[in-house]
């Protein structure tokens, strides 16, 4: 089972966009596991105005995990996740819904952290979108636990000097693991294994951009096999299938 955590190094790539990818595509990816999307990212979170914004979440996400003043447990992230399906293969954890909530949050992620890993190791899949890097209240400890971290960045070159310092900073922060996976958004002349070999990551994977279905999984009005066969999609499903690579063995580099 794999906690994967999103992340980029400067401006807005694209990682709440590859995030609902990989949700959505999990199924036909990763065939019988469940997933889990929890919206870590500090600067505030895209979905409650998006994808839930027709879903009641009051009383729902990491707000609610924070004011229960409990032990955040397995158990507890799912209570507070919104399913997106009748059989709850695919659920979203709602994260704060602006940056000032955010410092609400600080102390919960080494317990949330904690508390994935259990929840991945009893059959569901967790992808993470932790935003941007260098927020005063970003989720280290999420970014430190990960089985695989990922850097989301676009081909332009100022773009990917901002991704190698980030993947360079997260090797720091993870000692003895594999270093972070790129996940390049858009194409781009050069390969992906030289990409990789320059910045210092384990590999580097394509997303499409593609802009319809980018708006319609930010809108919650993905709808018909047509958004399954799309670039954005098809390219997920391949992202979401090696992911099992990258991660460590049971016996592995799990802390």
């Amino acid at each position: 089972m794999v906690v994967l955590v999103l992340c980029s190094a400067h401006g807005a790539p694209g990682v709440t966009t590859t995030a609902l990818a990989l949700v959505r595509a999990w199924a036909a990816a990763r065939a019988g596991r469940r997933v889990l999307l929890v919206d870590a990212d500090p600067a505030g979170s895209d979905l409650t105005a998006g994808p839930l914004l027709a879903t009641p979440v009051e009383d729902l996400g990491l707000l609610s995990l924070v004011m229960g003043r409990g032990q955040i447990t397995a158990e507890a992230v799912v209570h507070a996740s919104v399913a997106l399906d009748e059989d709850a293969a695919r659920m979203v954890l709602p994260g704060a819904s602006d940056t000032r909530q955010s410092r609400s949050l600080s102390e919960m992620w080494p317990g949330l952290g904690a508390a994935l890993q259990d929840l991945s190791d009893r059959g569901v899949d967790v992808v993470v979108d932790a935003g941007r890097l260098g927020h005063r209240h970003e989720p280290t400890a999420l970014l430190s636990a990960a089985d695989v971290v990922a850097v989301v960045f676009t081909p332009d070159v100022p773009a990917q000097l901002h991704a190698t310092a980030a993947a360079r900073a997260l090797i720091g922060l993870r000692p003895g693991r594999a270093a972070p996976v790129g996940v390049l958004v858009g194409t781009t002349g050069t390969g992906a294994d030289t990409i990789a070999a320059a910045m210092g990551l384990t590999a580097v994977v394509p997303i499409a951009h593609d802009a319809r279905t980018a708006r319609d999984l930010a809108t919650g009005t993905v709808h018909g096999r047509w958004a399954d066969r799309s670039a954005l999609l098809r390219s997920a499903t391949a992202l979401a299938r090696r992911i099992e690579v990258w991660a460590p063995t049971p016996a592995g580099a799990r802390s």
